[in-house]
């Protein structure tokens, strides 16, 4: 009775989180109801082939992401295939949308121990993935705004005075993340601090998991990180993958006729809008995204401007990506469907 009680539980919460989403998409509907006649109207302009252009780009995304996987994978499974790596991306970007947020890993976990990788490295590995991932966010924000701060500071005005002291502090944490998973002094540290956990049973057990994750961690990092051109490698993949989807605010501006903004600056405000995300709360990746925005943009572009371009912004990288992933999801489980089925 268990088994067949297992997929619709599983059903169950994915309709919930799908109610969920439509939900959230509901309130921002709601939020921009003022402007919707500026939105449509800004909508409107477009050509199909301006479209097309900018869904591409939020595609390119994920894409990009399954390129990241193959290449870390296969430091570990020499004979995993691209193709596999884009199944693993499209699991990570479904599953975390229908667990609103938690899911990711998990997914890819389950993927790649079909694929033959041991549950716990395989955790390992997609940890790594988005540590170089927020590294190249930090990265990218901190060289834009060392190029652009001038133009930054001497064109901002109420709570983005407060902009440096929130980008230390999400600078901090992402580096605090890096250093749990590549330094052997920090992971020493965490480890101690682990002893004084409370001694109950469950939080015995998390202990437990948690340190042989900080083993797992602590090893794959250092093999990863011996290889050099490796990391090279999925550090130019993520710069591209964050260039391409900063680009897409820019084709909006230009291809709506709104306000001028450059290129440079674009990449800036965009970049610093992703990279700030990470401090405030979402729901399966909604929310931060949106506030950050809409709060580095509105120094730069009029209210209804500003809502035109974010409408189109998360239609091509978030929308768009989901109901791709879907499709992606459907075909990764059908290659998995194939493999020799895996116990324990």
């Amino acid at each position: 009775m268990s088994q067949p009680t297992a997929p619709r539980q599983s059903r169950k919460k994915t309709l919930i989180s799908l109610l969920v989403l439509l939900a959230l998409t509901g309130v921002i509907v709601f939020i921009f109801k003022d402007h919707w006649t500026e939105i449509t109207s800004a909508l409107q302009r477009l050509s199909l082939w301006q479209v097309a252009v900018v869904l591409l780009l939020g595609i390119s995304y994920p894409l990009l992401e399954g390129c990241v996987s193959w290449v870390i994978v296969r430091g570990r499974l020499p004979d995993f295939k691209l193709r596999q790596g884009m199944d693993n991306a499209w699991s990570g970007t479904f599953g975390n949308v229908v667990t609103l947020g938690a899911g990711a890993v998990p997914f890819q976990t389950w993927y790649l121990y079909r694929c033959g990788l041991p549950l716990g490295t395989g955790v390992g590995l997609m940890t790594l993935q988005y540590v170089f991932h927020k590294t190249t966010v930090l990265l990218y924000a901190t060289v834009m705004l060392l190029l652009q701060h001038r133009w930054l500071l001497a064109n901002t005005t109420g709570v983005l005075r407060y902009l440096p002291a929130a980008y230390g502090m999400v600078a901090l944490i992402i580096v605090a993340l890096v250093l749990v998973c590549v330094s052997p002094v920090v992971q020493s540290l965490a480890r101690w601090l682990l002893r004084y956990l409370p001694k109950t049973e469950k939080w015995q057990q998390r202990r437990r998991d948690w340190l042989k994750q900080l083993d797992v961690l602590g090893t794959e990092s250092r093999r990863l990180l011996e290889d050099k051109r490796r990391c090279l490698a999925i550090f130019a993949l993520h710069a591209l993958k964050l260039f391409l989807l900063f680009c897409i605010p820019y084709l909006c501006i230009r291809f709506m006729g709104l306000t001028p903004l450059r290129f440079e600056q674009v990449q800036l405000l965009t970049s610093l809008m992703l990279f700030l995300s990470n401090a405030l709360p979402n729901v399966a990746g909604m929310g931060s995204i949106e506030t950050a925005f809409l709060l580095l943009y509105s120094s730069f572009l009029p209210q209804g401007e500003g809502m035109s371009v974010l409408m189109l912004y998360r239609i091509a990288s978030y929308y768009m990506v989901f109901a791709a992933s879907a499709v992606g999801f459907f075909f990764a489980q059908r290659h998995l469907a194939a493999l020799p089925s895996r116990e324990g």
